[in-house]
């Protein structure tokens, strides 16, 4: 799964040679001569996260894609990249979600990202295609730079699916959204201990196991987004309300730490 451990407790990178699970085999290759269909020479780089990537995975899993592409997309591509996930989702029984992230190769290789793109890219994704940009990075430690980078986006990004969840008028549209928020929470929440743990969690139990092991008082917000990450059905008050109020308690957190570590 790992590549040989560089020393001094920097982390790891994941062996991007080390073959995936076969019934993954087939809707990877087929992910990626769509996208390259789609975006021809404007896809730099496409990398894999999640199980999948750390050879983990079920007999179903998400297939978290990130692109690398050398420039900002128009609206007529991002159209063509849901196509291109929709037709994915269908065609292959392993695959429950695909999940396509997009970043200019500018903003990924921008020093002011290093703590953000630079870690996850070395250390949370393999390259499936492309110019690997792993190589322009060096390993990184744990530390609450990282933490702060890799979850800056929480406030955005929990108002943005709130909204989704109100606008919804299909159980399917409401439970994807609902799923991405709690797992958002969760590797948030994991964010705040990481730097104490020394260590990246790459899965949502590990990382709430971590994170409840120094505010264990947070258990039952922990059991309620793990509902919305197995898609139970939760009416809409009560997942925006969970949203809502440990999303601001964990943005205080970071705010208080953030104070007392700077």
């Amino acid at each position: 799964m790992y590549q040989n451990k560089p020393r001094g407790g920097l982390l790891p990178e994941l062996d991007n040679e080390q073959p995936f699970q076969p019934t993954f085999v087939e809707p990877i290759a087929t992910a990626l001569r769509q996208l390259k269909g789609v975006l021809g020479d404007v896809l730099h780089s496409v990398y894999l996260s999640g199980v999948i990537a750390h050879r983990k995975a079920g007999e179903v899993e998400d297939l978290p894609l990130t692109l690398v592409t050398t420039r900002a997309l128009a609206v007529q591509e991002f159209s063509a990249l849901n196509t291109v996930k929709f037709r994915i989702e269908q065609s292959s029984d392993a695959v429950k979600r695909v999940q396509i992230d997009v970043v200019p190769l500018k903003d990924a290789t921008n020093l002011a990202n290093i703590f953000r793109w630079g870690f996850f890219i070395k250390h949370c994704a393999v390259c499936l295609s492309g110019d690997n940009l792993a190589r322009s990075f060096g390993h990184f430690e744990v530390s609450w730079e990282v933490s702060k980078a890799m979850n800056d986006d929480l406030a955005p990004r929990m108002r943005e699916l709130r909204q989704k969840i109100a606008l919804a008028t299909k159980w399917g549209t409401q439970l994807d959204a609902a799923q991405d928020a709690a797992e958002k929470l969760i590797n948030a929440s994991f964010g705040l201990v990481a730097y104490k743990e020394q260590k990246w969690a790459h899965d949502l139990v590990s990382a709430s196991e971590a994170f409840l092991a120094h505010y264990p008082d947070k258990s039952l917000e922990i059991e309620r987004l793990f509902y919305l990450v197995e898609r139970k059905r939760v009416k809409k008050r009560a997942v925006v309300d969970l949203m809502d109020s440990f999303g601001a308690w964990i943005l205080s957190e970071y705010a208080r730490i953030d104070r007392k570590i700077g």
